[in-house]
């Protein structure tokens, strides 16, 4: 059973939730609780203490400080755990940002949700406990609605997880920022046009997808679930409508492989199998 679980960007939110409920439901692991500040993880340690009445006292959850933006944090991060816990059993990778401030193009979003993904994942991998290490990485159901809204060229590419290498990925990240600036790029990419569908924000988590694809393949000993919360009303979604699922489903939908048997390679939400490209509902 997992005793050393990882949840990075958790002292709000999705996080805060998938926290709350594995200190809860694993009462003899350590729950590491990942924050850019460490003020800010112990707030939030309070917060759950004063939101079960003094039911749990949530002494199994740590702080550890990590920004998943700054190298420099995340290998002070992987060496504190590896000198603290020697290994870890589980990665729950959720940091993310939706745009900064009101701006839906800032660096961050591809720096955070998709370089960041892979520098924390690749940094931890060496530390994960051998045959038994568990990644899991928080992406989005809107990957898959990007994705099958590309040129359906651009989309084989993207699909394409034979071909899929992390410099392949740095370059379309680059080549999207290259489109969207109205600059020559090499790959028809969704328009900024198409509103939140063409948007940074999607486009960041299926740019992230094909890595996680790759990654599971790479790594056959280690168990690997991509997994999607459902539009939840959380501060990052404030402004585009707050979201039409209590916080706490979506981090029990992203802490669902942590504690039930999975398919490893797979997308999932709330347990249930997702494709990595279809259709948008109709909004």
């Amino acid at each position: 059973m997992p005793h050393t679980i990882l949840v990075t960007g958790s002292n709000k939110g999705i996080g805060y939730e998938a926290v709350k409920l594995l200190a809860q439901q694993k009462p003899q692991s350590t729950i590491l609780l990942g924050s850019r500040s460490v003020q800010n993880g112990q707030d939030a340690i309070e917060k759950m203490k004063a939101s079960v009445d003094g039911q749990y006292d949530f002494s199994n959850v740590k702080v550890l400080q990590i920004d998943v933006s700054d190298p420099g944090s995340i290998q002070s991060a992987v060496q504190h755990v590896k000198s603290t816990y020697n290994t870890l059993d589980v990665l729950l990778h959720n940091s993310g940002v939706m745009r900064v401030g009101d701006d839906w193009m800032h660096p961050s979003i591809f720096e955070v949700n998709t370089r960041g993904a892979h520098d924390t994942v690749e940094a931890f991998t060496p530390i994960l406990t051998p045959e038994q290490g568990v990644v899991v990485v928080v992406s989005s159901q809107v990957a898959g609605w990007y994705t099958h809204a590309l040129p359906a060229e651009t989309r084989s590419m993207l699909l394409d997880v034979d071909q899929v290498t992390w410099p392949r990925i740095q370059g379309w990240l680059r080549d999207w920022d290259q489109f969207a600036s109205g600059a020559k790029a090499q790959h028809e990419w969704v328009p900024l046009s198409q509103g939140m569908t063409g948007s940074k924000y999607f486009a960041s988590k299926a740019l992230l997808n094909p890595y996680l694809r790759a990654y599971a393949r790479a790594h056959p000993s280690i168990k690997v679930a991509v997994v999607c919360p459902g539009y939840c009303k959380t501060e990052m979604n404030e402004g585009v409508g707050g979201g039409d699922r209590p916080a706490s489903v979506g981090g029990a939908s992203v802490a669902w492989p942590i504690l039930n048997e999975f398919e490893s390679g797979k997308f999932y939400q709330d347990g249930k199998e997702l494709e990595w490209s279809y259709a948008a509902p109709a909004w």
